[in-house]
């Protein structure tokens, strides 16, 4: 049986990927560079900050933090008393959180874009293929899903919901809304999806080495999806295609999206690769402003 090999693969790539050399100016004493490290979401993640203010990072940073279990508590499908593992498994989530609703929101739109292809009921395939155990696919389709701003429903028993495609870009969005509120202009966020805002004052720009160039992501988000980021014990890729109830064929070994936030790059690089040729091509007309890199 494979080893089932952790997403996380992403981060080192990009964290590798990006400019973060520390700055250091005689022109700019007063600026000081940071480099913080935590947990989010089960993963290793990671931010650089660059501040003429460093007494409130200690507060700012508890605050962070604070967020990131809150995140936790809504997403994360390893904690069994979070809202999408309750929802799960009693198919009924009273006053669910704006953050699962907005998610759930631009998944439909994906969701029709895509034709169907990207899903996000597919959870059932993830326990069938990481387990073994024959699948049930009679819960997968969003039509299983009934939301409204008081209640989100899952309409046949047998589904169940994963957010992995777009949970992470949602957390950093919002940590970079933060950052911002607490006067943090010049910021990396890496939290597997990116964000950056201001400038590097090493470089003047932040930079994502992408395709054996440098591509300039100043004031913008990424988000990269991979076909071999996550093995699955059956040898297959962690990517699926909700049409075909199984792993997607013809995926990009790398899908780079570059747009105005996190939570859309990583929804767009995930349905682009689940998607076949004629529907990559309908996502990229429908979204003119983001730039999709293929490798």
């Amino acid at each position: 049986m494979s080893k089932t090999l952790s997403r996380r693969s992403i981060l080192k790539i990009l964290a590798s990927a990006i400019t973060m050399t520390p700055f250091y100016s005689s022109a700019n004493k007063s600026l000081y560079s940071y480099t913080w490290q935590s947990l989010a979401l089960g993963n290793q993640v990671d931010m650089q900050i660059f501040t003429k203010n460093r007494n409130h990072l200690e507060k700012l940073f508890t605050l962070i933090n604070s967020e990131i279990n809150r995140f936790n508590k809504i997403f994360y499908l390893q904690d069994a008393s979070s809202k999408i593992n309750l929802l799960n498994k009693h198919k009924v989530l009273i006053k669910p959180d704006i953050e699962l609703i907005d998610a759930i929101n631009l998944s439909e739109k994906l969701y029709q874009i895509s034709n169907g292809s990207f899903d996000i009921t597919i959870q059932p395939l993830w326990n069938s293929f990481s387990s073994g155990k024959k699948v049930n696919t009679d819960g997968i389709g969003f039509n299983n899903i009934d939301i409204t701003s008081k209640k989100i429903s899952l309409i046949n028993e047998n589904t169940e919901i994963t957010m992995n495609s777009m949970a992470q870009g949602i957390l950093t969005d919002r940590i970079h809304e933060i950052l911002l509120n607490s006067g943090i202009k010049s910021h990396l966020i890496n939290f597997g999806e990116g964000r950056t805002s201001g400038i590097n004052p090493f470089i003047k720009k932040w930079q994502l080495y992408v395709d054996k160039k440098y591509i300039d992501i100043t004031n913008k988000a990424f988000s990269v999806s991979e076909s071999k980021s996550t093995v699955l014990p059956n040898n297959k890729s962690h990517l699926f295609n909700a049409k075909t109830y199984d792993s997607a064929l013809n995926i990009p070994e790398k899908t780079t999206v570059i747009a105005g936030n996190a939570t859309l790059a990583d929804g767009l690089s995930t349905t682009y690769a689940v998607s076949n040729e004629l529907t990559r091509k309908n996502l990229i007309k429908a979204f003119p402003k983001e730039k999709f890199i293929i490798t």
